[in-house]
């Protein structure tokens, strides 16, 4: 089994990828796993929610709104999210 956050955000992609490992398909799995890794750093580079929530917001299925004590990551770090989705091609700039 898999916990994973980015899944919220991505679950076809991370479905491949999980799938491929399970049917030890690991260049399939390897290839999927390098393609998400930078969104998967970005997303925690401010911690957790707010990393996850940004993408859920480019991705347009959710708002960044939140309360504290949770936060919402900074303009940069928000940058940097767009661009990891940008490079996995799950986004276009």
């Amino acid at each position: 089994g898999v916990i994973s956050v980015v899944s919220n955000a991505l679950p076809n992609e991370f479905g491949t990828l999980v799938h491929a490992a399970m049917k030890d398909d690991m260049p399939t799995a390897r290839a999927e796993h390098l393609r998400l890794l930078e969104v998967m750093r970005q997303l925690f580079v401010e911690g957790n929610p707010g990393g996850i929530k940004e993408a859920l917001k480019v991705l347009g299925i959710c708002g960044d709104r939140m309360r504290l004590p949770l936060w919402n990551v900074s303009e940069a770090t928000a940058k940097q999210i767009y661009a990891a989705l940008a490079d996995a091609e799950v986004v276009k700039l």
